[in-house]
């Protein structure tokens, strides 16, 4: 988590967060997009973990994945759910809808019963 630029030096300087730097390192590493590193004097970047993403490189923290959307550990984005599918904020999967509900577009938050009159057989319907 701290660097050294020039031989000889006196002292060494404390890597800021976001950035990462091994023992006897000459300069700090930026973390790569889906990594972060929370805080100054990091040896290492961590991956964020599923649920989460980080855009861009350089993060100081992960962003949590909205409703509708999922991501695997050391993601740089989300991922839509598919139609017949939900999730709620910080999923690392999407849950299938069970039968007799539905979601009838993709990127849904939950899935809605079927009206009076209507039914779906099966799981992961979008539409009654």
């Amino acid at each position: 988590g701290t660097y050294s630029p020039s031989a000889g030096s006196a002292a060494c300087s404390v890597c800021a967060a976001g950035t990462s730097s091994p023992s006897g390192s000459a300069a700090c590493s930026v973390c790569a997009a889906g990594t972060y590193s929370p805080s100054a004097s990091s040896a290492s970047c961590s991956a964020c973990v599923a649920g989460t993403y980080s855009p861009s490189a350089g993060s100081a923290a992960c962003s949590v994945c909205v409703a509708g959307t999922y991501s695997s550990s050391g993601s740089a984005g989300c991922s839509v759910c598919a139609a017949g599918t939900y999730s709620s904020s910080g999923s690392a999967s999407c849950s299938v809808c069970v039968a007799g509900t539905y979601s009838l577009s993709a990127g849904s938050s939950s899935c809605s019963p079927c009206a009076a009159g209507f039914y779906s057989l099966s799981a992961g319907s979008a539409g009654c």
